[in-house]
């Protein structure tokens, strides 16, 4: 969601097709709560006001930092044995991807659990960020540092140092999925599927298993070519 710009989310959500379907909208937990210090929640907050805004018949899923987002953090580990992220010594509640899609079907299909509501969905556990480093470090075969940035500093530092612009700096795809606050584990998951949220374990299993493959290379002007919807599509 946050990976569109304004203009081109707006557009987006006044698709023709999106009136006679339910919108299920993905968030960050603390997106009720964002604040200027960090720049990627407070943009993705925008997007979720937004999109909320555009569509009577939704509900929104803020989650919890989710295994795919530990798919960088592999990259990184395997690259240059140091992490760096947003997260400071809070624990992190992990949530599967397969898990936010399995809660997704469920309200899709059951129009009285959208209704505008909102749903906070976390993993099964809350570890820090430097714990799962070195799990997923050890599950690689490896060590790893974490080094902890401040948000505002990180965008800034893509900015100066790398040299994109804030747009790209905000919204390019995986830099920086890590949004959002700490949070308690929540029994959403074990409720809405009648099971519990898939374990840690397999969440950092899942991001090992992925450096096996090329890894993306985005670079300035990757928001913009994400942002423009294609026929056929929708946000």
């Amino acid at each position: 969601m946050a990976s569109l710009t304004p203009t081109a989310h707006a557009e987006a959500c006044r698709y023709p097709l999106a009136p006679s379907l339910p919108l299920i909208i993905t968030s960050a937990l603390g997106a009720d709560t964002a604040a200027d210090s960090n720049p990627y929640l407070a943009e993705v907050a925008r997007a979720e006001s937004t999109a909320a805004q555009a569509h009577a018949d939704h509900c929104v899923l803020r989650c919890a930092p989710m295994d795919v987002d530990l798919v960088q953090v592999a990259r990184q580990i395997e690259d240059f044995s140091t992490v760096y992220g947003c997260f400071s010594g809070g624990r992190v509640p992990w949530l599967a991807v397969e898990d936010l899609l399995d809660i997704a079907a469920v309200v899709a299909a059951e129009p009285a659990r959208r209704a505008g509501r909102v749903y906070e969905i976390t993993g099964h556990e809350s570890v820090t960020v430097a714990t799962a480093v070195d799990r997923l470090a050890s599950a690689l075969g490896s060590r790893a540092d974490y080094h902890v940035l401040e948000p505002a500093q990180l965008v800034d530092a893509l900015c100066v140092s790398v040299g994109w612009s804030l747009d790209v700096a905000l919204r390019v795809p995986h830099h920086q999925q890590w949004i959002g606050t700490e949070h308690p584990t929540s029994p959403l998951v074990q409720r809405a599927l009648g099971r519990p949220p898939r374990l840690l374990e397999a969440c950092i299993a899942h991001a090992a298993a992925s450096v096996a493959g090329p890894a993306p290379e985005p670079g300035p002007g990757t928001a913009d070519k994400l942002a423009a919807p294609t026929k056929g599509t929708r946000s």
